[in-house]
């Protein structure tokens, strides 16, 4: 990738000269539509739009949860404790896994696991046109389905040609270099922009750096016919392991002021802290192929193609094993005599290794295809897709080092190994249809047909003390499952024009999404499948013991766009209904990477209210204010192994009050500043509520200015920017988890940066 980017680099040269003669008209926006994108009195959900201009003003140091951290009902918490490293993003107070999350219309969650790692697509903010989110479960159709809300970020080449060259430094020796080629337009339908940045950071918390590398090629051609754009995008990167915070005891609570314990970097079961030798290594490209062909004056076939690769590994600390957990040390990674004798190496027969550093690697490839026929008729829109993927993936895991080890241990030798796979099909329509000039009508259904594989797992040995508590027999197997999967999700909406400032929406949308592949069986710590049992001891693949979460969505609100004291108003009020059947919770319980386990709950509710308002004076300035107010209970719950939880008075974890503010002043043409502040109020860990695992409510405010001159000494442009986060030096954690322990927010931390226009 790196000799495209340099080739292209040389032929901007020559095409530049030319596009700046040649740009005679400009499109307003980006001819490929991708996704579903929200649409003004039409789209019957709550959604917000982020600009690029909005983006920009902190893109060269943020990514993409942290930019939307201030949006409405969203809670953000990075691992590392910055705006940066492994940032999470929730909406409603549904975490990553339960979003539906979109590059360019593209489904970016992890088809396995359900996450999305934005640490695998650095500075992907800086190459974004616009973000738009829809809370609920959406109009999407592609992805996973959305159950607390989904993200579209939107990448294109810019049309007007530049080169920028930026810099930025701030706290922790966080630093970011960034060169950038935008063509402009060619023969006034061609454009071409490449990125290349580099980030580095040694980190807030303890042994957590942070060295990313990105890249960012797009090729598109505008055309009122057949229009296309190529997407080329990753980097590799490198990072130290921060997936446990404070851990939640007494001690640590009453201390969380102490400025050295809010750096800890470790779990209680370890016997280290984080040592140099763990991190984390990958490299995930992405390859797209947008188009949109005009059939006539009333048909578009519109098409995207892609595929990603994401291959790394992770060393990380294998001291956590203890008797106390089941598992010797020389039975967990598969040392015993039987594997002796298998593979071909000397036993180990002390239980005790000592010092131990473990690899895991993960391999995925993912293909699919998102076709669409969007059909404009006299009273509406009739959207016809589907979506085609598919995934397959290799994991494994080896013991790098101890104290105590076979010394003709193979060094390819995995104590676990799997192949897992998942194929999606589905196929949609969605008609929008204008009942009359003040109402319009969404009635849309989605098949989707699933089905997961795991297959090819190392043979393991199941010894007699095991055989007799599982009932297998004694002896070397493996499990081999396939779990199909087929849900129809239909969706009925409307929206009502009031008056010229006000208009109505309302939806209501039935919506099923799976558990992930690790809920049915976690082949990495050895645990036992979620599958009935058979007389015989076996598993009947047939009969999973988790199911998938099924969820009703009611929204209503309004939406005013008026004018006052010579500035526009915009604003919606909303609120939603959903109540879950089956709806996946984390029980307290943990894996060994520190991720909580979930189960089934019968039936729960989510219920709030959401504002979202925003005054902007000319281009002077500009206020924005937005809260939600919600409760979540469960109401049913019979496989908690807590019988003391009042059953339908239960919250569930979620924060029941949000709010975020924000204010931007252009003092002179070329000079803004601008403050935002988040308000996230209490939430638990687990759903017993538990005063230990309280995070408590907080207020975190942050402020920037920036300077921009044009025309100066013979460049473009020049742009100086200055960022102070957590202006008031707040000691505060962002998030708990019951198996993680406390994230938490750095204190103040500033960052400068430089960028000039050639």
């Amino acid at each position: 990738m790196k000799y495209i980017l340099s080739v292209v680099a040389v032929l901007f040269i020559v095409a530049t000269a030319s596009a700046q003669d040649s740009v005679k008209k400009v499109y307003s926006k980006e001819v490929i539509v991708t996704g579903f994108p929200a649409e003004e009195n039409i789209t019957p959900v709550p959604y917000v739009t982020i600009t690029k201009e909005k983006i920009e003003r902190s893109a060269e140091y943020k990514d993409v949860p942290s930019i939307l951290s201030n949006q409405p009902s969203m809670v953000f918490y990075s691992q590392s404790g910055l705006y940066s490293g492994y940032s999470f993003g929730n909406i409603r107070g549904f975490d990553q896994r339960r979003l539906s999350i979109l590059v360019n219309g593209i489904p970016q969650n992890d088809p396995e696991d359900h996450n999305v790692y934005w640490i695998d697509m650095p500075d992907l903010a800086s190459s974004t046109t616009s973000m738009t989110i829809q809370r609920g479960a959406g109009t999407a159709f592609y992805g996973p389905a959305a159950i607390g809300g989904s993200i579209n970020v939107v990448t294109a080449p810019a049309i007007v040609p530049s080169y920028v060259v930026s810099a930025m430094y701030g706290s922790y020796n966080t630093a970011k270099f960034a060169f950038e080629i935008n063509s402009g337009l060619i023969d006034n339908k061609y454009a071409i922009s490449a990125r290349l940045s580099k980030f580095k950071s040694d980190g807030y918390r303890h042994a957590d750096k942070n060295d990313l590398n990105a890249y960012h090629l797009s090729l598109m051609k505008y055309d009122s016919v057949f229009s296309y754009q190529f997407n080329f995008y990753g980097g590799q990167i490198e990072d130290g392991l921060d997936y446990y915070g404070i851990y939640p005891d007494d001690e640590a609570r009453s201390n969380f002021d102490d400025k050295e314990l809010r750096k800890t970097n470790w779990s209680e079961s370890f016997t280290y802290e984080r040592r140099p030798e763990e991190g984390e290594r990958f490299f995930q490209p992405h390859y797209e192929f947008l188009s949109t062909w005009s059939l006539n004056n009333n048909t578009k076939f519109t098409n995207s193609l892609f595929y990603i690769q994401g291959d790394g590994q992770f060393d990380y600390d294998g001291t956590w094993v203890r008797p106390s957990t089941g598992y010797s040390h020389s039975y967990y990674y598969r040392l015993t005599p039987e594997y002796a004798a298998k593979y071909g190496f000397t036993a180990l027969t002390d239980t005790t290794l000592g010092n131990e550093l473990t690899r895991g690697y993960v391999g995925n490839k993912q293909f699919g295809w998102l076709p669409r026929i969007e059909y404009t008729h006299e009273n509406g829109t009739l959207n016809v897709g589907g979506e085609v993927r598919i995934h397959r993936s290799l994991h494994w895991g080896k013991l790098l080092s101890a104290a105590k080890m076979p010394v003709d241990l193979p060094g390819d030798y995995h104590y676990y190994e799997y192949n897992g796979g998942k194929d999606v099909l589905s196929a949609y329509a969605s008609e929008q249809y204008h009942a009359s000039d003040d109402i319009s009508v969404t009635v849309a259904a989605q098949l989707v047909n699933q089905k997961y594989r795991f297959y090819d797992e190392k043979p393991f040995y199941v010894d007699s003390a095991f055989a007799s508590s599982s009932g297998l027999l004694p002896g070397f197997t493996s499990h081999d499952f396939t779990v199909p999967l087929t849900f129809l999700n239909p969706r009925l909406g409307i929206n009502i024009i009031l008056s010229d400032a006000l208009t109505s929406f309302g939806s209501v949308s039935y919506t099923t999404r799976e558990p992930r592949l690790k809920d049915y069986y976690n082949a990495e710590f050895f645990t036992e499948p979620n599958f009935q049992k058979t007389q015989f001891g076996t598993y009947d693949y047939t009969q999973p013991l988790i199911r998938p979460e099924s969820l009703l969505d009611v929204e209503l609100g309004v939406r005013l766009n008026t004018s006052i004291g010579g500035g526009v108003l915009t604003s919606s009020l909303g609120g939603y209904y959903m109540p879950f059947t089956d709806e996946l919770i984390k029980t307290g319980k943990k894996d060994r990477f520190g991720s909580s386990i979930v189960g089934n709950a019968e039936s729960t509710i989510h219920m709030g209210i959401e504002y979202n308002g925003r005054y902007a004076y000319s281009t002077l300035f500009e206020v924005g204010l937005n809260f939600t107010v919600s409760k979540n209970e469960i109401k049913q719950f019979d496989s908690y192994d807590d019988p003391t939880l009042p059953v339908g008075k239960t919250p569930i974890g979620f924060p029941s009050v949000m709010g975020a503010i924000d204010f931007h002043y252009n003092i002179t043409d070329g000079i803004g500043v601008g403050v935002i502040g988040r308000y996230v109020g209490e939430m638990y860990g687990d759903i017993g509520n538990s005063d230990y695992l309280k995070n408590d409510a907080f207020f975190v405010a942050d402020a920037n200015l920036s300077l921009i001159e044009k025309d100066l000494l013979g460049l473009n442009f020049v742009k100086v920017t200055f960022q102070i986060n957590n202006i008031a030096n707040t000691l505060y954690t962002s998030y708990v988890e019951s198996s993680a322990g406390f994230f938490v927010g750095a204190p103040m931390n500033l960052y400068g940066g430089l960028e000039i226009g050639l």
